[in-house]
């Protein structure tokens, strides 16, 4: 094993592993694990350790929703983060920090499976061609991290996925110089639901504090349960789970069965879907404490560079597989334009995007205290464009991070070089804080990726 540097963390020291020219240090606690008295509380940092860690592997994931996750390594003990560090950077690199999505109930950044070493984010050659120290870490989903249980036990904490972002940020904050980075030059960038809790972040002085700039990608803008809502769907989802409301009966909940916590998750989902929401079953809770307003609204105050942007047709994600027979329903369900005959979904999925992702993210660029710009992606891989799948929500990040997944590959040069092109923007605007094309403050110009 090629072993890298020993670097002393704030809480001990850690070695990690060289490949392809990139130290990677994989599998750094940044708090402690949240299990026992500590499941469904805000994180604690760790605690020091003795002798070296050796950080070479990376970490389970935390508990799935299941749904559309690839994700078959998942538990409780997920606090973990990822570092990459390009050998050869130079001295006080910028950081850029990566916060995954999936609903707010899937996503991770450890192993796929436990009998493997691929990491669900690898972001080895994001940080050699953008020059930057990269991080990403695991944060609390759907139960765990976002079921509003504190009305009924104030012994468990709200927004717990939320604090875990904040934690890991201040383990960047103290310690990421020690691995080359530049602590005052920080950039957070996140995809859907993980790009939704950026927007919080950003709109609480005390937490946009923790970095400098914000890449935001397609965000749910309006994807947040009021407190009325999630105490409602909280109930739903405890009779799912068949756990009831008493401190003994939630306490349950600390060792419950996964396999009943995925069965429920998949249950609430589809509640919420025949409702007619289009939140995410999972969304944070506007709670007027930890998330004192819309996050839409409140991310207008952030006085820094951003970066928002979305794909072109995001709403074909969802609106592709809607049977031809239940396309009025679905519109009259989820408010969205229909028009009956050919094309409807096409009509369907169009309004989708501008309401949902494209509209709520122009109007926080146009608002924006501090300097924004905006990107619109609509770049096809070539077996997108033979299924017919539209540039979806989420079908940025192969080409971002310049690996395949298990629906599209990259492999193609196009797509390579729109990838080698995606990474020198987001580099560029790591290292400067501005971009090469106009601001959209000031003249409205979005950016085209194709």
């Amino acid at each position: 094993m090629n072993y890298a540097r020993t670097v002393a963390t704030e809480y001990g020291l850690v070695r990690g592993i060289v490949r392809d020219g990139c130290e990677e240090y994989l599998g750094i606690p940044y708090a402690q694990p949240p299990v026992g008295e500590l499941a469904f509380k805000h994180p604690v940092p760790p605690e020091p350790w003795d002798g070296v860690k050796d950080a070479v592997r990376g970490s389970i994931n935390p508990v799935q929703g299941k749904g559309r996750s690839t994700i078959l390594f998942d538990g409780r003990d997920c606090l973990y983060m990822n570092i990459f560090v390009p050998q050869g950077l130079a001295p006080d690199a910028p950081v850029m920090v990566w916060f995954y999505g999936g609903s707010y109930a899937n996503g991770g950044v450890g192993r796929f499976r436990e009998d493997g070493d691929e990491l669900s984010y690898d972001m080895a050659l994001f940080a050699k061609e953008t020059k930057t120290v990269c991080v990403n870490f695991n944060y609390r989903l759907n139960l765990e991290g976002f079921c509003n249980l504190h009305f009924l036990d104030k012994n468990f904490d709200q927004n717990n996925g939320l604090f875990d972002q904040i934690m890991a940020l201040k383990f960047v904050r103290n310690n990421i110089h020690r691995f080359g980075g530049n602590a005052d030059n920080v950039t957070v960038f996140g995809q859907s639901a993980g790009a939704a809790c950026m927007l919080a972040l950003m709109g609480d002085p005390e937490t946009s504090d923790l970095f400098d700039k914000a890449i935001v990608q397609s965000a749910c803008v309006d994807s947040f349960w009021t407190e009325k809502q999630s105490q409602r769907l909280t109930m739903k989802y405890l009779g799912f789970l068949g756990v009831g409301t008493t401190p003994s009966e939630l306490a349950r909940l600390k060792d419950i069965d996964i396999a009943l916590v995925h069965e429920a998750n998949a249950k609430l989902r589809q509640l919420v879907l025949r409702e007619g929401n289009s939140n995410c079953c999972f969304s944070p809770t506007i709670d007027g404490v930890t998330i004192k307003d819309a996050p839409g609204e409140l991310a207008k105050n952030f006085d820094k560079p951003l970066l928002i942007g979305t794909t072109s047709q995001e709403g074909d994600l969802f609106v592709k597989n809607i049977p031809d027979l239940l396309m009025p329903l679905a519109a009259y369900w989820f408010k969205f334009k229909f028009r009956p005959g050919k094309g409807a979904h096409r009509y369907m999925a169009d309004d989708f995007t501008a309401k949902f992702y494209r509209e709520p993210a122009r109007d926080i660029a146009r608002h924006l205290k501090g300097s924004s710009w905006v990107y619109e992606y609509r770049y096809q891989t070539p077996d997108m464009i033979k299924r017919q799948a539209g540039c979806c929500h989420a079908c940025e990040l192969p080409v971002l991070f310049g690996r395949s997944n298990d629906y599209i590959s990259i492999e193609d040069p196009v797509s390579r070089r729109v990838g080698e092109k995606m990474r020198e923007i987001w580099g560029e605007f790591a290292y400067n804080g501005s971009l090469s094309w106009k601001m959209f403050k000031d003249e409205e110009v979005v950016k085209a990726i194709d």
